[in-house]
């Protein structure tokens, strides 16, 4: 009797030990997060720089732009842009992050009846948001 109880608890032990061994692996395996270095609203993206940011923009623009430099990525990624008009969201731009320090963009038409507020949120493949910008379309 003594011993099948000796060998249950080695057995459960070893399944724990087991355990927490697979989650000590996963922790360690963990991604470093995300981190937005820059971000901004802009008219404009050449050569992967932002050109003329702000926070207001005329509704006559035709096109806004955000912007984003991402660091922190170990492994092929994505970055998702969630624009927003007056708190709806309008659109959701996938974005891929393929280096240590990556920049990237997307753009949404405006329409001249798209007066109001906007945001832009920049969420992580795990759903973090990692920044908001906010701008004004007069």
């Amino acid at each position: 009797m003594k011993i099948k109880t000796l060998v249950t608890i080695m057995m459960v032990l070893g399944v724990v030990f087991i355990a927490s061994s697979v989650c000590l692996g996963q922790e360690a395996k963990m991604e470093e997060p995300l981190i937005v270095e820059d971000a901004v609203i802009c008219q404009d993206v050449v050569d992967r720089t932002p050109v003329e940011s702000g926070f207001v923009f005329s509704n006559d623009i035709g096109k806004v732009y955000c912007f984003s430099r991402v660091v922190g990525a170990k492994t092929d990624t994505q970055i998702t842009h969630n624009w927003y008009f007056n708190d709806v969201q309008v659109a959701s731009v996938p974005l891929n992050v393929r280096s240590n320090n990556w920049r990237t963009y997307s753009s949404k038409k405006v329409m001249p009846e798209y007066k109001g507020n906007w945001k832009v949120e920049i969420v992580a493949q795990d759903g973090q948001v990692l920044k908001q910008l906010t701008f004004t379309i007069e």
